[in-house]
């Protein structure tokens, strides 16, 4: 259920039959090659989140459209402030706790949300407070051709399937702007995609940094230094209307088993309480 959709009255048993459970997807307005829109990451959160919690019931929240993107130089990007960002989860989860829930899930379309929402959920710690927060990011190996070809989608054509075993045969690594990325999009708003601007840009690394991670050191833009496209994959041809439904049904199908299992956990519930007891 969306949030924005219920009606004031609606709320109490809406936390009821949710369990508590609210559901944030977040993204970033970010560069993904020339074939994917600038919303790539937040599309995604925010879809993948709606078709999960029709499955498996929670209140979804409007999706937070900006996120980790500080280093944002490309049209189209729109990069906030560490402080600014910290407030924003902070200021909501709270809101969102003072209505009811006590059980608040990231959902994160953009990898560079990863280290935003681990350091929150560290600070959050210090603030002890009497909610909890959960990181359920997205991931391509949900959706990746191996995993597709291990379930059971009828859909899939013998030529589908042939398009992701040559995916895998080849040994081809998905990133950024991927092939799954690339399924994602595809099958939620078709419009937006340029199938023929797959290729327009190099998504090969220039291994930049690749001797400083070589040496276990993360370097500041080591990612944009190595991928300046901000294309990072091993590009494969073949996508279509079936390939992008199943990958979008794999991540939808691993989200809803993910709320599925917060929702009925006790074990978060019991150490938040004795923390705040505690302190």
């Amino acid at each position: 259920m969306l949030w924005e959709n219920l009606r004031e009255e609606e709320f109490a048993e809406a936390i009821e039959k949710a369990k508590g459970v609210c559901i944030i997807p977040i993204g970033s307005l970010e560069k993904h090659g020339q074939h994917l829109p600038v919303g790539m990451d937040s599309i995604s959160a925010g879809a993948v989140s709606m078709l999960a919690a029709e499955k498996e019931y929670a209140v979804v929240f409007p999706t937070i459209y900006c996120g980790d993107m500080i280093g944002a130089r490309n049209a189209g990007e729109i990069g906030y402030s560490p402080e600014l960002l910290m407030m924003l989860l902070k200021e909501t989860c709270s809101e969102i706790h003072r209505n009811g829930f006590d059980k608040i899930v990231f959902v994160s379309g953009h990898g560079g949300n990863k280290p935003l929402i681990s350091f929150f959920q560290r600070a959050f710690r210090y603030e002890k407070s009497p909610y909890a927060v959960f990181d359920s990011s997205m991931s391509c190996d949900y959706a990746a051709p191996k995993a597709l070809l291990e379930k059971d989608y009828d859909y899939l054509t013998d030529e589908d399937k042939a398009i992701l075993q040559d995916f895998v045969d080849k040994n081809k690594d998905y990133g950024h702007a991927c092939f799954i990325e690339l399924g994602w999009v595809y099958a939620l708003r078709p419009e937006t995609v340029r199938l023929d601007k797959i290729h327009q840009e190099d998504a090969s690394s220039t291994h930049l940094y690749d001797e400083f991670l070589e040496n276990n050191i993360i370097a500041s833009n080591w990612w944009e230094g190595n991928w300046p496209s901000f294309y990072q994959c091993d590009i494969h041809d073949g996508m279509n209307e079936r390939i992008a439904k199943a990958m979008l049904q794999a991540a939808v199908e691993k989200l809803a088993d993910q709320i599925k299992f917060i929702k009925n956990e006790t074990v978060t519930r019991e150490h938040v309480k004795r923390i705040v007891e505690r302190f």
